[in-house]
This record gives C-alpha cells, sequence and structure tokens, in this order.
C-alpha cells in the first residue's frame, strides 16, 4: 500500500473500543459500527501500511506470544449469540513475517517471548476489522497476545519496544474498551453512566492533554482515576491501551470516537499520530 506524499511514512496507533462480542455487527450499536467503519475508509485513503498488529483484551499468555498460525480460522469466544455469529468467515492472511519482527525486537530488548502457530483470530480482532474493512482486509493480520499479569508498566514496556514497526507499515491496534465495569457492584447512589463518564475524564486528560513521561504516568497509574475498578474490575480491555499509548511515543492524540451509546455509558477510542 502506498503513502499520500501529505503523510508521514510513520503510522499512528489506534486504542478502539469493540463492543459487547458481535453486537456492532448484529446492528444492535449503531454508533459504535459507524465509527468502525468510517474510520476503515480514512485509514485505506491515508494507506501507508502493509499489515496489522493486533493487540486484543481477549487474548492473554504467561509471556507476551505472536500469533504466526499458518491459516487462521475465527475463534468465536463469546456465548449466547445468535447462531449466524458463529458462522461468520473473515480469511486474512497471518502477518507471519511482521509477527517475526516483533519477536525479535522484543527478545533483543530482553523480553521473553512465544509463538502460537494454532490460535485464530478472536472477537477483539474480528469484529472491528470486520466493519472497517468488510471486504475483508487486503493486508496480512496478526495478534499479540497481553501478558496475563495484566501490569501496566510491563506492557508500556512491550509498547514502546514495538515503536519501530510503525516506520516498517506495520498498523498497531488495540482493542479494547474504555469502560468494561457491566457485572460489577456499583457504589450506592452512582449509576454505571456516571462512573463511566468519571472514569472517561481521567483517562482522555490523560491521553489528550499529556505527554512523554507524564502521559506515562497518569495511564500506568489508571488507578487513580475515579471509579477506576469500577470501570475495570479487571483491567484486561483497558491493557491494549498502554501498549499503543507507549508504541506511539510522544506523538499527539485525538480521541475518534465518544459517545453515551444507548444505554448512556461513556465510551471513547484514540488514535496517536496522523
Amino acid at each position: 500500500t502506498t503513502t499520500p506524499s501529505n503523510c508521514p511514512s510513520k503510522l499512528p496507533t489506534f486504542f478502539l473500543s469493540h463492543g459487547g462480542g458481535p453486537l456492532p455487527l448484529l446492528g444492535k450499536d449503531p454508533p459504535l459500527a459507524h465509527h468502525l467503519s468510517e474510520l476503515g475508509k480514512k485509514i485505506k485513503k491515508r494507506g501507508g501500511y502493509s499489515s496489522i498488529l493486533v493487540v486484543s483484551a481477549h487474548w492473554e499468555e504467561k509471556v507476551p506470544t505472536l500469533q504466526i498460525t499458518s491459516n487462521p480460522s475465527l475463534y468465536f469466544d463469546y456465548y449466547g449469540f445468535p447462531k449466524e455469529t458463529y458462522e461468520y468467515k473473515y480469511p486474512c492472511k497471518p502477518a507471519t513475517e511482521t509477527a517475526e519482527k516483533a519477536h525479535k525486537l522484543l527478545n533483543d530488548a530482553g523480553i521473553k517471548t512465544a509463538n502460537n502457530n494454532k490460535r485464530g483470530y478472536d472477537h477483539g480482532m474480528f469484529v472491528p476489522l470486520m466493519l472497517m474493512f468488510p471486504e475483508v482486509v487486503k493486508v496480512p493480520v496478526s495478534q499479540i497476545s497481553l501478558v496475563s499479569s495484566l501490569n501496566a508498566k510491563e506492557h508500556w514496556s512491550i509498547g514502546e519496544v514495538l515503536t519501530p514497526l510503525r516506520e516498517e507499515g506495520v498498523l498497531i491496534i488495540g482493542s479494547g474498551m474504555s469502560y468494561h465495569g457491566f457485572f460489577h457492584e456499583l457504589p450506592r447512589g452512582v449509576s454505571m453512566e456516571a462512573a463511566s463518564k468519571s472514569f472517561d475524564d481521567y483517562l482522555s486528560a490523560a491521553v489528550l492533554e499529556l505527554s512523554g513521561a507524564k502521559r506515562k504516568e497518569a495511564l500506568c497509574e489508571w488507578e487513580k482515576g475515579q471509579y477506576a475498578r469500577v470501570s475495570h474490575p479487571r483491567e484486561e480491555h483497558l491493557i491494549p491501551l498502554m501498549v499503543v499509548a507507549a508504541a506511539a511515543k510522544d506523538d499527539k492524540a485525538t480521541r475518534i470516537f465518544h459517545t453515551g451509546g444507548k444505554t448512556g455509558l461513556v465510551i471513547s477510542a484514540y488514535q496517536f499520530g496522523v
């Protein structure tokens, strides 16, 4: 894919909110589906990418693990949805070369890694990409796992090491949710909507108003945000943000999605760089 002359060769990174299971694909979350569809068009117009590396909330291993499956199927890691949602097809090519580059960068930095040659694409990958690139994305795609420690600083270090990939045509996408407190008991008198807004205010201030060491500190210490643990009782949906924010270094961030949605929940997505 060629890069228009007015675009820098260094690709942006993204933190996307991928919605609940396959709901955006079923037309149950129109604002999110529309956002992802429009984002895909913008990315295609920008060009400059030759592969995609997805950091999904739905894959954890003891060490960062690269997907090198030769013919990845879809891994339907959700339950209780209509039959059609277990029959989706999205035949991508694996980004084996990108996975090998990431593996080498991490190992050279002293970060132990592993490969997985069996795992398919989970819904943290295929739900947003099916909406962004409905005709099936033309470039190869691989995933990298989270580390099961879910330690923010550890994932920040991983993201920093992956930075050079942005200048080699790799689009790095973190797929999670800025709010994921759906099953947590709320403090008395606090609504889910209010909790999500309070935490989103903290998160967005950290991403949009800070850079460098200050951004890192605010994001890695995310639990300081009001209702942080209500918003993320377990932080696997937030941690992909650490990877893509770190890979972005000091690049300016923009909020590319922000809505109360049907439930009134405040959900955001971010782009780092241009």
